[in-house]
């Protein structure tokens, strides 16, 4: 390892344009708020979300009784290692000496910077890519398994399996790929929503799907007719209503939906494999609603590195910024600038227990 070859680069000001980044186009820092923790583990109660248990009448002088914690249990796992490398090589570099060259070594002049920003922006990205991904399998399919196929080690100690029970993993009345005559409002939603309430006395208030799923239920004659206004069904347009459509009908039928929002995730996130392909998707698995008690779903447990440490004779330059290190060093032979991302953290999800999955594109559920 060798000092980064970037003229005039360091710390501080690799740490001005890192700290720029932000995680806005990312749902996880929402769904799980970032929990620092001091071990290489999670741990959580599985929660008890909105319940208002009430306190009871006594006599004066007589025992409070106690209330039962029988349906709070412990969930844990441990934290993996998220990482994610760049290089730059010769032919790149060459470029770059001849960058220097024509800006009489001003490391300041803006395309000297965005030539390692670049990089630096890759690492943070990737680093948040992956924990986006893994909280929006998990959410929509109960479990995340690293394989071959999505993950360019396979990493079977990190797999997690929150066993949500086959009760709470159910199908839809008619199938919303067969056509438009399914029946989302009066029948799937409303069975998912009594289940809930029956299994754990909870009252959903969002109803999660990705895009591609949305499009699927509005496009069914009971979303279009219901959610459109007076004028649409007067003149006969069957255009499927949009998300705040939905939502605004939702709401209107309080009584109904309890309050119930739809949430849509259009996201796309790339997994590059070990043989360099790469596969671009929505995480958030096609096909299903999980419905929530919160829109906060658990936390994001992180550790800092042990990279970001200063080691004994380490010469690159690093940069924590909220869970993740980036960190950029040269080697010699051959030659190269390297930029690393880092980050130990998991995105826990604490309601799972309490938690409905429905699938649309069948009567029972199949997926797993």
């Amino acid at each position: 390892m060798q000092k980064s070859l970037m003229v005039g680069l360091n710390e501080k000001d690799m740490e001005a344009v890192i700290r720029t980044y932000d995680l806005k186009d990312y749902y996880y820092p929402t769904l799980f708020p970032l929990k620092e923790t001091n071990t290489l583990t999670w741990k959580m109660l599985e929660a008890q979300s909105g319940l208002k248990i009430a306190a009871d009448l006594v006599s004066r002088g007589a025992t409070i009784s106690r209330k039962t914690r029988e349906a709070i249990s412990r969930i844990q796992g441990d934290i993996p290692k998220i990482a994610i490398s760049r290089e730059k090589n010769e032919d790149e570099l060459t470029e770059y000496d001849i960058m220097v060259a024509m800006s009489s070594s001003n490391p300041d002049l803006r395309a000297l910077v965005e030539f390692w920003a670049e990089d630096t922006k890759y690492c943070w990205d990737g680093v948040a890519a992956r924990a986006e991904w893994i909280a929006l399998r998990q959410i929509s399919l109960g479990k995340v398994k690293f394989t071959n196929s999505n993950n360019a080690a396979v990493v079977t100690e990190y797999d997690v399996d929150y066993l949500i029970p086959a009760e709470q993993k159910i199908g839809v009345e008619t199938a919303y790929t067969s056509g438009t005559s399914a029946k989302p409002l009066t029948k799937d939603i409303p069975k998912a929503m009594k289940l809930g309430k029956k299994l754990f006395g909870a009252t959903y208030k969002f109803a999660f799907m990705n895009v591609d799923t949305f499009e699927k239920f509005a496009s069914q004659e009971e979303v279009w007719k219901k959610c459109s206004s007076y004028i649409q069904n007067a003149t006969g347009t069957q255009d499927a209503p949009d998300l705040a459509t939905v939502n605004a009908y939702l709401a209107k039928k309080k009584e109904l939906y309890r309050g119930l929002q739809i949430i849509v995730i259009d996201q796309e996130i790339t997994i590059e494999l070990a043989d360099g392909s790469r596969i671009t998707s929505n995480p958030f698995e096609d096909d299903v609603v999980l419905f929530s008690e919160s829109k906060v779903l658990g936390n994001t447990y992180w550790k800092k590195p042990i990279d970001a440490k200063k080691l004994p004779g380490s010469v690159a330059e690093k940069v924590m910024h909220g869970h993740t290190l980036v960190k950029k060093y040269s080697n010699e032979s051959p030659v190269q600038e390297v930029t690393e991302g880092i980050a130990n953290l998991f995105p826990a999800w604490n309601l799972s227990g309490r938690s409905v999955l429905m699938q649309t594109n069948a009567t029972t559920w199949n997926k797993n």
